[in-house]
């Protein structure tokens, strides 16, 4: 049975706050922790997590679920482990302040609870495909754009990788590994029955230590025997421990490295297994990528924040996480629907050059944006051909020595032709884009994704000085992300915990954001440096409290209602 969260919003007559001097009281209302309990708790949208739960008046109640989702928030934030975490709600009065938890007494949830939460939302996730986690992201930052006037116009986006807490396996090291694990599921009487063939591997104990006494010039002779090996464990243990999840993995990690010739089993070259095959048996769902003479093994965090010059504040509107070996123009394509959705007045998006794609340039035509990209790949012609869209619609080719005239709409593209008078000693003939023709003229062959192309990468020159450089400053934003990572490496595995870290990341780097704007907003001596007027807040309505008539009576202790009877409302 789901149970909303309220008690913290009315406290106890002599609870946690009240035995604080008015000096500490102070100092609590003015801190981060207050802040955090003020912008995000009190505005977490518990019903969305109904569904999660039994509509059954006899189950159990549920534990606070804002208290939960606001737990992960600040570990996520704060860069906590469990242990760290349990012990800051726990000992931390700040902490506890930031989770409604007034009373000391007071305990919320224990660690079973909170792994259990984590399980039920991965459960939802694999049968429902909607993320509770990315729901709260996204509701908290509609609430916070609507709040501070954000309109979204311009935004900026890139992406990051981020490592799955994995070993680094070689190929052997991972075959030797996936096999061990095999011989460990198995029953006693399999394991005696069949130990000769898994002699040589248990022997050594660990796939390290197998790989460590191969000398290189075995290497080959090693892998064909794990061929075998493989293709003895697909066939012979598939009765017994098929449904097993490591012989799945058995099974896929056979289609991945080694084929079939003529009823002989022949280890894959290189060069033939993927990006998307097996990196650990720890996280199937990581993948591989080579990015600037680095290997990363796990996935790729994009992220979209507002850019507007003329706002003070930036906000993360829009995150996602992919296997690591999507383009980060794909991920942008399947993204901007969503993007354009949640923030309908989006003009203007400032990317790099690995985004740029004549997919993405026909989607954002249609959704009304306009793409501007720095960084622009691939090579730039000698003697460009300019395409553009005159009045009524039609293709308009100017050539580099100046030349214009009208496109040419045939079957399959757009041609533009010209004449041998415009060709005629024209001294970039030998470098020009166009085929040349038998009378002496040129025959230039486009499409329409060229000119949309080529519109990108004008746009850039055409925008304003201080609109020209807005893309670099989301590095800042990817560096944000990244910034718990070790060695760039989740402490976590699996793609559903890179997206909730990601969300809840998110989540926390928003927050700080509106904490150092609202403490620049209170020092009237700091003004914009655009010289714009800072937008008012829109005010939250107080939520009622029995408590409001004892405020005469309390005397002294009134400022210590202040959390009951001015926290925002829920949303």
């Amino acid at each position: 049975m789901f149970r909303f969260n309220e008690t913290h919003r009315q406290q106890e007559m002599f609870g946690l706050e009240t035995q604080l001097s008015p000096e500490l009281r102070k100092r609590l209302y003015e801190s981060k922790e207050y802040a955090f309990y003020c912008e995000v708790f009190c505005r977490i949208p518990e019903a969305l997590f109904v569904d999660c739960y039994e509509d059954h008046p006899a189950s159990r109640p549920n534990a606070p679920v804002n208290t939960l989702v606001g737990a992960l928030i600040l570990q996520h934030q704060n860069d906590w482990t469990f242990e760290e975490l349990l012990d800051r709600i726990a000992f931390d009065l700040k902490a506890r302040v930031a989770l409604g938890l007034w009373k000391l007494d007071e305990e919320p949830f224990c660690r079973a609870t909170l792994f259990n939460f984590q399980k039920r939302l991965r459960d939802h996730m694999a049968r429902t495909g909607r993320d509770k986690f990315q729901a709260v992201f996204d509701r908290l930052t509609e609430d916070a754009l609507e709040r501070f006037g954000l309109k979204g116009t311009i935004q900026r986006c890139d992406s990051t990788q981020i490592g799955s807490n994995i070993r680094d396996y070689t190929r052997v090291e991972l075959l030797v590994e996936v096999a061990l694990r095999m011989w460990r599921v198995m029953e006693k009487a399999d394991q005696a029955a069949y130990a000769e063939r898994f002699a040589p591997y248990v022997a050594a104990k660990t796939s390290g230590q197998f790989v460590h006494r191969l000398r290189r010039s075995e290497i080959p002779e090693a892998m064909e025997r794990l061929g075998q090996l493989y293709a003895w464990m697909v066939e012979t243990l598939e009765a017994g421990y098929g449904s097993v999840e490591i012989h799945r993995i058995v099974r896929r990690v056979f289609t991945e490295q080694f084929t079939r010739v003529e009823e002989k089993i022949v280890v894959r070259p290189g060069e033939e297994v993927g990006s998307g095959s097996l990196q650990s048996p720890d996280d199937p769902t990581a993948t591989r990528r080579k990015k600037n003479d680095e290997v990363y093994r796990g996935y790729v965090l994009h992220a979209t924040e507002t850019a507007d010059p003329e706002e003070e504040l930036r906000l993360v509107t829009d995150v996602e996480v992919a296997p690591n070996n999507e383009d980060d123009g794909g991920i942008l394509h399947e993204r901007l629907a969503e993007m354009h959705r949640k923030t309908p007045e989006l003009r203007e998006l400032h990317t790099d050059g690995t985004y740029g794609s004549a997919a993405n340039d026909r989607r954002q035509a249609e959704l009304g944006i306009e793409a501007v990209q720095t960084g622009i790949c691939g090579i730039v012609p000698q003697a460009p051909m300019r395409i553009e869209r005159d009045e009524a619609g039609l293709f308009q080719v100017r050539c580099a020595a100046g030349h214009t005239v009208a496109g040419q709409p045939t079957r399959l593209h757009h041609k533009a032709e010209f004449t041998a008078a415009h060709c005629a000693g024209c001294p970039l003939a030998e470098v020009c884009q166009g085929t040349p023709r038998a009378d002496g003229g040129h025959t230039f062959y486009f499409e329409e994704a060229d000119a949309l192309r080529q519109a990108r990468h004008r746009r850039l020159a055409t925008l304003p000085q201080e609109r020209q450089t807005l893309r670099a400053n989301v590095e800042a934003t990817m560096k944000q992300f990244k910034a718990p990572c070790r060695d760039g490496k989740l402490r976590t595995r699996g793609l559903s915990a890179a997206r909730q870290y990601a969300f809840l990341r998110a989540i926390g780097i928003n927050f700080g954001r509106i904490h150092r704007y609202l403490g620049r907003l209170a020092r009237p001596e700091v003004r914009p440096a655009s010289g714009r007027r800072l937008p008012a807040l829109r005010a939250t309505p107080a939520r009622p409290s029995l408590w409001v008539p004892l405020r005469r009576l309390l005397g002294s202790y009134a400022p210590s209602l202040r959390p009951c009877l001015a926290t925002p409302a829920l949303g």
